[in-house]
């Protein structure tokens, strides 16, 4: 299981300073060329992604979420196994995630995720969704006790202090993240989590199983 209706509203101050072209060129996961037409954007995003499905499916799912948003937890939790059962698995999308960080807390935990690689994001990130209520900060003032939680759940996932402590100083990886959050904004006028694409194009509403039932129909393709 990996990963609603309600976005969480983007908060994140920015360090653009920092936020340059050479440094938000670093991709998780590279699109193939054999990716249908339908998808320019994802043959130039400048963010980290992670794509789950074949690349030849018809339909494009993109998620914009944030580690420490709540709708993003009941997504993961409740509605994204019956998205991978009945289209994932059949070949009928391919489902890209990307973060989109709404606060300091969630850049932090995006860093922890991408700490080993792309083939250790998805479990780790899991983890971080599934233990939501011990590291996401209630109060803004007790940042010290949110960053123990933190600190103590890479711990639980295998992440050594020594690269705990190197990933949250990785500026590469900080500089992806946040890229892909302002290409996120500019190209789509996103501006909350969780969001979504369905062969590019912004989708407003409840996402669910039908919603992706509904758009194969208007294909005309059938499961």
């Amino acid at each position: 299981v990996f990963w609603t209706s309600h976005p969480y509203h983007f908060t994140i101050v920015f360090a653009m300073a920092v936020i340059t072209l050479g440094m938000v060129n670093i991709h998780a996961g590279q699109p193939q060329k054999s990716e249908a037409s339908h998808q320019p954007s994802l043959l130039h995003f400048g963010g980290r992604e992670v794509k789950i499905g074949s690349n030849v499916a018809p339909l494009t799912i993109v998620m914009y979420y944030s580690l420490t948003c709540p709708h993003c937890h009941d997504f993961q939790k409740e509605e994204f196994p019956k998205i991978q059962k009945e289209f994932i698995d059949k070949g009928l999308v391919i489902f890209i995630v990307r973060d989109f960080p709404t606060d300091s807390s969630a850049i932090k935990a995006a860093k922890i995720a991408w700490c080993h690689g792309t083939k250790q994001y998805l479990p780790f990130a899991q983890k971080l969704l599934e233990t939501q209520e011990e590291w996401v900060p209630k109060d803004a003032q007790k940042t010290k006790e949110t960053d123990k939680a933190l600190h103590d759940i890479a711990r639980a996932l295998g992440i050594s202090d020594t690269d705990y402590y190197k990933c949250l100083a990785n500026e590469d990886i900080e500089a992806s993240i946040l890229g892909g959050s302002f290409e996120a904004q500019k190209t789509y006028q996103i501006d909350g989590a969780p969001a979504f694409l369905i062969n590019g194009e912004v989708y407003k509403g409840i996402f669910t199983t039908e919603t992706i039932r509904k758009k194969l129909l208007e294909m005309n393709i059938h499961e």
